[in-house]
């Protein structure tokens, strides 16, 4: 008898049920991973969820996931059973890695060399996104920036600015319990973007602006408090990447302000470049070892750790807002 995996399944707009399915065996160049912990990313899976999402639609959730490889198949090199990765994938019990059809070779998995708990290993994948904005932002030394949200995303912004040596560090965010999680993963200052004067008060801060404002939020229209906090010839990261549209005014908020916007995706980051030599595998690992190290602290973003049989209700509190969670798990173990 074949054995069995279950991963998670999205069926319409709210549903979230288990599906067991059959295990493949690895071909050439695969690895089957199995699968202990698989962290959600709130940003990119609760797009989807809603009244107006075909009701017969099914979609697999999931974004990163923590595991040891359980087979390989032929020709694969620098994985072998039972080694500790992090793996891209879907909330399930197993994913099966396959190689990149243009580079030939596993990027989507990666080995996890230090002694770290399944949680904190995790990070490494949706820190690679704040770490490549962070690099984005050609941080100096006391350089104010201010980071306008403060999900787990925006909390690694924050914490790699710190290291990074910038001052002051201001975290914005509409809830109180994720400004108090953003001092300690590194902000000087915090201000709750619910009160009308929030962006006066950054300006206060910083003494006329922020040189770095990150946009770290979903709302698209953040990028014009940004814009507003920032100094005279600042920058303005996107790294949340906020859906939609926003209205500009470019002469005056934009052009005469000599403002930089940067958009951060990581995009064509699996070889080094002779103009930009940081990959995100080689991201990942410093991520690893500033963790290991106690540099990067992200044990306060773990809020949930839930059996698959709680997604349901697990989705449905990350649907009703920002209140009560932070960095969520399924334990597949």
């Amino acid at each position: 008898m074949l054995e069995m995996g279950r991963r998670l399944v999205q069926i319409g707009g709210d549903r979230v049920e288990i599906e067991n399915f059959d295990l493949p065996e690895p071909g050439p160049g695969e690895v089957l991973v199995r699968i202990h912990r698989s962290q959600i990313s709130a940003g990119s899976e609760r797009t989807g969820f809603g009244p107006d999402v075909d009701q017969n639609r099914r979609r697999y959730l999931g974004y990163s996931t923590v595991g040891h490889v359980q087979a390989t198949g032929d020709g694969v090199e620098g994985f072998a059973v039972d080694d500790r990765v992090m793996a891209w994938g879907p909330h399930g019990s197993h994913w099966l890695a396959k190689p990149d059809p243009e580079l030939g070779h596993l990027r989507n998995i990666q080995r996890i060399e230090y002694d770290l708990t399944d949680e904190q290993a995790a990070f490494a994948r949706l820190g690679d996104v704040a770490l490549h904005g962070v690099r984005r932002g050609e941080l100096q030394i006391d350089e104010s920036v201010a980071v306008f949200g403060q999900g787990v995303v925006g909390q690694l912004v924050t914490a790699f600015c710190s290291i990074s040596g910038a001052y002051p560090i201001i975290g914005v965010d509409l809830d109180t319990a994720r400004l108090d999680m953003a001092t300690t993963s590194g902000a000087t200052h915090t201000v709750n973007a619910s009160d009308d004067a929030s962006v006066e008060s950054i300006r206060a801060i910083a003494e006329g602006g922020v040189h770095s404002a990150f946009h770290v939020a979903r709302d698209p229209q953040v990028l014009i408090d940004c814009m507003e906090a920032a100094a005279v010839h600042g920058k303005v990261m996107l790294v949340g990447s906020p859906p939609g549209k926003v209205d500009l005014g470019l002469q005056v908020d934009l052009l005469r302000r000599e403002l930089d916007i940067r958009g951060t995706y990581a995009l064509d980051l699996s070889r080094p470049h002779k103009y930009w030599p940081w990959t995100q595998q080689g991201d990942r690992s410093a991520i690893l070892r500033l963790i290991t190290s106690g540099e990067l602290k992200v044990d306060h973003l773990i809020s949930h750790v839930a059996k698959p049989e709680e997604a349901e209700e697990i989705y449905r509190m990350i649907a009703s807002g920002t209140s009560g969670w932070m960095s969520v798990f399924f334990d597949w173990e």
